[in-house]
């Protein structure tokens, strides 16, 4: 019987993921086609589906990311920090990825 419970959870929990994964978003890649993430200064996230209009009503005059971007909190406070090369000739996103 709990076994039954359990294939049966497992099926309703994988149905529930795949629209995620249908947009091309897994753990290590959160970003899919249409949909936005925004972070407040309080770090707060939020992301939502954007329909095909408005989506590209918010991408007039962007530019596309060519580096990394660090989004850390620090004594209260949000901040964005550009991949760079660190004192020791590292980048940035080496040593923070532990490599």
């Amino acid at each position: 019987m709990k076994l039954r419970y359990s294939v049966a959870s497992l099926l309703l929990m994988s149905s529930l993921a795949m629209p995620a994964f249908a947009q091309g978003e897994t753990p290590d890649k959160p970003y899919g086609s249409g949909v936005m993430t925004f972070t407040t200064p309080t770090g707060t996230i939020v992301r939502r589906p954007v329909p095909p209009a408005v989506m590209a009503e918010m991408t007039k005059g962007v530019m596309p990311m060519t580096a990394g971007v660090m989004m850390m909190m620090h004594d209260g406070k949000m901040y964005m920090v550009p991949d760079h090369k660190m004192a020791d000739g590292k980048m940035m996103s080496d040593m923070a990825m532990g490599k």
